[in-house]
């Protein structure tokens, strides 16, 4: 569908006011007005209720909001592809994980995707969960893998598998004495509330997985009292075989976590916690042939460890 000066209506919808948006466009407000009147009697809908100040989307309105942002991304990554194949420039994949994630899923996935499309350069933005949202929103990474998002105002996610989360700690722990719990068979912890005066190394508080943890310690009446934050697993992890402690280590890195066989492994909760894992992207973004199939890629890879479809 054709549409005339998309960005008067985008400036209209940003501003929240004709008068404003004429300003910014250098136009005239009954010039903007009467453009909008026509653009809605093309469609045959109303965009924008007039009756509220600052103007306010219609159900309408925002769905050709959305279209137009998408038509205008579309066009700009055009652009940008047509200029790499004009400067014989490789296309790039801009992808975001965590430092932890990027260790365990990368090393697996990379060399598959690179079989497939040997011309695509990635780049990775390995960053603390939290900024992996934010790099989404602004567009400056195709896509990225993490939990599901709280805000979804900029973004959309899909789901990739509901995982085991493993509580960790060195076999000869006092704790641990006379409990014999592998990581390929793992044991109900026995009762959460022996872990309330034990150093638990945690990821902080605000990221998901804490969330969920602290949920399960509030149902079992625990309060933990020794906590020790860092914002990498592995660091946790290395802590835990060194018998500095508890660690919680998700199902998927178990093939890539060094010190298996110093760590016992268990379950935490009734039922065993999981935790959802997502692909994140910009709502109504444009994901090239290319970053469909590493998203695929990474979906085949996890199914062997999603809880959820059990």
């Amino acid at each position: 569908m054709f549409v005339k000066n998309p960005e008067y209506f985008l400036t209209i919808v940003k501003e929240r006011s004709i008068s404003k948006a004429a300003e910014r466009l250098y136009l005239s407000q009954p010039y903007l007005s009467q453009y909008l009147a026509k653009l809605e009697g093309g469609l045959g809908v109303v965009l924008l209720d007039r009756s509220h100040t600052p103007l306010k989307l219609t159900a309408a309105g925002e769905l050709f909001h959305a279209y137009l942002e998408r038509q205008s991304y579309l066009d700009r990554q055009l652009a940008s592809d047509l200029r790499d194949l004009q400067d014989e420039q490789r296309p790039v994949l801009h992808i975001g994980v965590s430092p932890w994630r990027g260790s365990t899923l990368l090393p697996d996935i990379l060399p598959l995707f690179e079989s497939q499309y040997p011309d695509v350069q990635v780049v990775l933005h390995e960053t603390p969960v939290p900024e992996l949202g934010e790099l989404a929103a602004a567009n400056v990474i195709d896509f990225c893998v993490m939990q599901a998002p709280g805000d979804l105002a900029e973004l959309t996610y899909e789901p990739l598998m509901q995982e085991r989360v493993f509580l960790v700690g060195h076999r000869d722990y006092p704790l641990l004495q006379g409990l014999d719990s592998h990581y390929d068979n793992p044991k109900p912890f026995p009762d959460p509330r022996l872990l309330e005066r034990e150093r638990l190394i945690m990821l902080p508080p605000e990221w998901r997985l804490t969330k969920l943890l602290y949920n399960v310690f509030s149902v079992h009446s625990v309060e933990p009292r020794n906590i020790l934050i860092t914002t990498n697993t592995t660091t946790a992890i290395n802590l835990a075989a060194e018998k500095m402690g508890f660690a919680f280590l998700q199902e998927s890195g178990i093939p890539r976590t060094p010190y298996l066989d110093r760590l016992a492994c268990f379950t935490i909760g009734d039922p065993p916690l999981v935790c959802p894992l997502t692909v994140v992207y910009k709502k109504n973004g444009f994901r090239s042939p290319a970053a469909r199939a590493f998203i695929d890629l990474i979906k085949e890879f996890y199914r062997r460890y999603d809880r959820g479809a059990e």
